[in-house]
């Protein structure tokens, strides 16, 4: 079982473990709701220690309901691994990343 953690209860949020189509699974509803109760988001993914195009896929996802929810998200401490997904998907400058 592959286990992805969500801590919503610190500023930025920080997202942990594998972000893969098998963890996303694990990640309810709810606790993306609460992600977007603020009016501003930021989710620290220093800690993703893999990821494929689903996890990518689910970013976009997080994107879009920030959009539906009012709410500015955006990714600090992106990956090595992510930012090269990003590149070989052609998707630079999609997701909206902080320097």
């Amino acid at each position: 079982m592959t286990i992805i953690s969500l801590n919503i209860t610190t500023s930025p949020v920080e997202l942990s473990g594998e972000l893969t189509r098998h963890s996303i699974m694990q990640i309810t509803k709810q606790s993306v709701k609460k992600l977007f109760l603020p009016s501003s988001t930021t989710l620290d993914l220093a800690e993703i220690t893999r990821i494929d195009t689903a996890g990518l896929a689910w970013l976009f996802y997080l994107v879009e309901q920030a959009s539906i929810g009012d709410c500015e998200l955006s990714f600090i401490n992106i990956p090595t691994k992510l930012d090269n997904l990003i590149r070989l998907s052609g998707v630079e400058g999609f997701l909206p990343v902080k320097k």
